[in-house]
C-alpha cells in the first residue's frame, strides 16, 4: 500500500512568507496535457501528445525531462503570482522566492540534499523545451519555450558575502510567456494542499485530471482507459497501467475524488463534502489508519466512512469517535481480491 508522505511542516500553511492565506494553484494547460515526466529516474525521451488538434512535443535537456515533482516549484510561483494579482499588485514574469519557502510550502524535506535537488529541478525546468500550438490566454501560435525562461540563484557565505559558493539565499525565476498568459487570463485552478503529500508521480497526475475534468461537479466523469492513459502521459503497457490504477483506487489517497475501473472505462466522481471531511471530524492519523485497514480488507474506505457517518447521525455521536470508527472497520468482513493477470 502506498501511504501519503508525512506532513513535514504541519505548523505552516501553503505559504510561509507574506502569502499565508493563499491556496495552491495549477495552470489548466499543464493539468490537461502531459507536460511533465512521471519518471523518478532521468528521463531522456522525447514525448509527443496530440488530441483534438492540440499538439505538444516535449524535448529533454542533457539532464532529462522536467518531472511532475519538479513542477512543485512552478505551482508555488503560479500561486504567488495569483495572490499578488488578487491584491492588486502588478506582476511580471520574474518571481523572487527562497528555496526554503518553496520547499516548506510544497512539503519537501529541507536538508542539504534537498537544496541540491531544488537546483537540479530548476535546471530541468529551464532545459526542457515545449513545442506546442496550445493557446494560453487566447495567445495561439506554434511556439517553443522552456518551462521557465531563466533562473538566478544568489548564494552567501558564512560571513554574508555573496559569491558562487555558500548557502542558497535568494532565487529569481522567470516564468515563460506561456505560463504568464495563463496567469493573466485566470486560466488556473485551486488544488488541494494534500496534493503535495501524494507519494507517487502517477497519483499526482491522476489528481490533476480529476480536478480539471470533474472539478466541483457532483455527476461522475467517464473516459476510456486508453484515452485516459494518453492524457496521463504514462508509457506503461496497458495491463500494467490498469494494475497501477487499481492500486491507486485501493489506496484511496487522491484527495476529493474517488475512482472506479469498469471494463475499459475510468469513472471519476467528486467525494461529497460530508464524506471527505466527515460530519464528525476524525484525526488525520485515524483516517490514515482506517484507509490502511480498508485496503487490507479490500473494502472501499469512502463507502465505509459514509456508512459510519450515517450511522452516527441516527444513533448519536460516540464518546470516542476515533476509536469507534476504527472498531467499526475492524468488524467488517474482508472481501476477496480480484486476481491480477500477468503484467508481462
Amino acid at each position: 500500500m502506498s501511504r501519503l508522505l508525512p506532513d513535514r511542516h504541519p505548523t505552516k500553511d501553503f505559504f510561509v512568507l507574506d502569502v499565508q492565506d493563499a491556496s495552491p494553484k495549477d495552470d489548466i494547460a499543464s493539468m490537461e496535457h502531459p507536460i511533465f515526466s512521471l519518471s523518478v529516474k532521468p528521463d531522456m525521451r522525447s514525448l509527443s501528445y496530440e488530441h483534438n488538434g492540440n499538439r505538444v512535443v516535449i524535448e529533454p535537456s542533457g539532464r532529462g525531462l522536467a518531472t511532475i515533482m519538479d513542477k512543485d516549484i512552478i505551482l508555488y510561483c503560479i500561486s504567488k503570482q495569483i495572490h499578488a494579482q488578487d491584491r492588486g499588485v502588478k506582476i511580471d514574469p520574474w518571481v523572487e522566492v527562497t528555496a526554503h519557502e518553496v520547499m516548506v510550502a510544497t512539503n519537501w524535506n529541507i536538508g542539504a540534499k534537498d537544496y541540491q535537488r531544488f537546483e537540479d529541478s530548476l535546471v530541468r525546468l529551464r532545459g526542457t523545451t515545449i513545442i506546442t500550438n496550445i493557446e494560453t490566454g487566447n495567445q495561439g501560435q506554434i511556439s517553443g519555450f522552456g518551462i521557465v525562461d531563466q533562473f538566478q540563484i544568489e548564494r552567501v557565505d558564512e560571513s554574508g558575502k555573496r559569491g558562487a559558493f555558500g548557502r542558497m539565499s535568494k532565487v529569481r525565476i522567470k516564468l515563460s510567456e506561456w505560463t504568464m498568459n495563463a496567469i493573466e487570463a485566470g486560466e488556473v485552478l485551486t488544488i488541494s494542499s494534500q496534493y503535495f503529500r501524494l507519494r507517487r508521480p502517477l497519483e499526482r497526475r491522476v489528481y490533476e485530471l480529476a480536478r480539471k475534468h470533474v472539478g466541483q461537479k457532483t455527476e461522475p466523469w467517464s473516459i476510456g482507459l486508453e484515452k485516459f492513459q494518453n492524457k496521463v502521459g504514462s508509457n506503461a503497457p496497458r495491463k500494467k497501467f490498469r494494475f497501477f490504477m487499481r492500486e491507486i483506487i485501493r489506496d484511496g489517497n487522491i484527495p476529493d475524488y474517488k475512482f472506479k475501473l469498469e471494463d475499459d472505462k475510468v469513472i471519476i466522481q467528486r467525494i461529497p463534502k460530508f464524506v471527505a471531511v466527515g460530519k464528525i471530524r476524525l484525526k488525520p492519523e485515524t483516517l490514515e489508519k482506517a484507509k490502511h485497514m480498508a485496503h487490507e480488507k479490500n473494502l472501499d474506505f469512502y463507502e465505509l466512512e459514509a456508512e459510519w457517518q450515517e450511522m452516527t447521525t441516527r444513533l448519536g455521536k460516540p464518546d470516542s469517535p476515533d476509536g469507534a470508527f476504527i472498531g467499526f472497520i475492524k468488524k467488517k468482513p474482508s472481501q476477496p481480491r480480484e486476481r491480477q493477470g500477468s503484467l508481462l
